[in-house]
């Protein structure tokens, strides 16, 4: 037997009979699959049972003929108190005023005795599922609920019928439009379009709609005074169970106040470009002129060394160069002879008398000396200021 054991664990049974034996038996093996088996031996203990834990029993199984209280009489009672408890009968017989009784008090199902456990235990399991599905649908309920007055706080909300027709509008949705609530039902919301050049979007809302499917996206809603009011909206189809179309919910976010910081932000972030576009125009024309000015400076340099390379030709290094070697040659003889001469007459000097006359012919010569020294040091710093490092070369070596 494939059952779904985990959910008959979550349900608690009432079972009532008041044949000891069957009631032992069948309560013991119920116990197996269910939560919680409570029992009684007759219509009244159970009706007494039922007020008692009416808040912990999930499905009641019950004989018919029972002393002191039926079966239909204990569940008749028991509708008075809760109308919609999930019920199962056993019983002996099947005539047709018992299920004329049984249609009437909504009970579920009902087995034959002597009873088929296999098949009691699958009309159970059929009415867990059921019960289930209740609290799943019950628990949407209440988080729609929810949702819808939260979104009926926070946003600006529209019901409409099958025709786009307003049959609600919220507090929030009449304080941004400057529409009061009694002028809007009624309105298309074609109504809001804000100018000739939206007839697109609307007409792309509508396609939607028609085929069942919801639209999202910004959308401008003309208020009352003609100006726009900037919304991110969402609107869908209202489907009942089978599908079909009930009407429109229209659902928006005010983002009037957004848009328009955006468009300052823009407004902002347009004129920094212009304004570092700009700059970099400034910085660019400052670096072409420095590049010109490098370029002349450049050009002038090279010119200043073609005129130095046209009056340094070969011929010309070679006639400053001998001419150099000449001075530098005689120059140097005349240094030498000065410096013989200077120690001739130290040598006089020192093996003499003082003279007078030496003494002068000495400071003579040392002057003289000098003399030619700052000569040759003048010449050197000619031809070093002047004359290639390959020609200096050759002069001094």
């Amino acid at each position: 037997m494939n059952l779904n054991r985990e959910l008959l664990k979550k349900y608690t049974i009432l079972y009532i009979e008041d044949d000891d034996v069957i009631r032992t038996e069948l309560s013991s093996l119920l116990e197996n699959f269910f939560h919680s088996v409570i029992v009684a031996s007759n219509g009244k203990e159970g009706l007494r049972t039922y007020l008692t834990n009416q808040n912990n029993i999930d499905i009641i199984v019950s004989d018919i003929n029972m002393p002191e209280l039926n079966g239909i009489d204990m569940v008749k009672k028991i509708r008075d108190i809760k109308d919609d408890v999930p019920i199962i009968f056993a019983t002996a017989h099947s005539d047709s005023d018992f299920l004329i009784e049984a249609i009437k008090l909504r009970v579920k199902e009902y087995v034959v005795k002597p009873l088929d456990i296999r098949k009691l235990l699958i009309y159970i399991e059929d009415i867990a599922k059921s019960l289930e599905l209740e609290k799943l649908l019950k628990q949407q309920k209440d988080e729609l609920i929810k949702f819808r007055n939260i979104l009926d706080s926070n946003n600006l909300l529209l019901k409409l019928d099958k025709e786009f027709r307003i049959t609600y509008a919220n507090k929030l949705f009449c304080k941004a439009t400057g529409y009061k609530k009694e002028i809007l039902l009624g309105k298309e919301l074609v109504t809001f379009r804000h100018n000739n050049n939206a007839k697109k979007i609307f007409d792309d809302i509508y396609e939607k709609l028609l085929n069942k499917n919801s639209w999202e996206g910004n959308l401008k809603i003309k208020r009352k005074d003609d100006t726009t009011l900037d919304t991110k909206s969402n609107i869908f189809p209202d489907l009942d169970d089978f599908l079909e179309m009930l009407g429109v919910i229209f659902v928006a976010y005010d983002t009037t106040k957004e848009q328009e910081l955006k468009r300052q932000m823009q407004l902002a972030l347009i004129k920094e470009k212009s304004e570092n576009l700009q700059k970099t125009k400034e910085q660019n024309l400052e670096q072409e002129t420095l590049l010109i000015k490098i370029k002349d400076e450049l050009e002038e340099t090279k010119k200043e060394l073609n005129i130095f390379k046209l009056n340094n030709n070969d011929k010309t290094n070679e006639k400053i160069l001998k001419k150099l070697e000449e001075e530098n040659n005689f120059l140097n003889q005349q240094i030498r002879s000065l410096k013989f001469e200077i120690e001739k007459l130290n040598e006089t000097l020192n093996n003499s008398e003082t003279n007078e006359v030496l003494k002068e012919k000495l400071d003579y010569w040392k002057e003289r000396s000098a003399q030619e020294s700052q000569k040759l040091e003048l010449l050197e710093k000619s031809i070093i200021a002047n004359v290639e490092p390959a020609i200096i070369e050759k002069i001094f070596n």
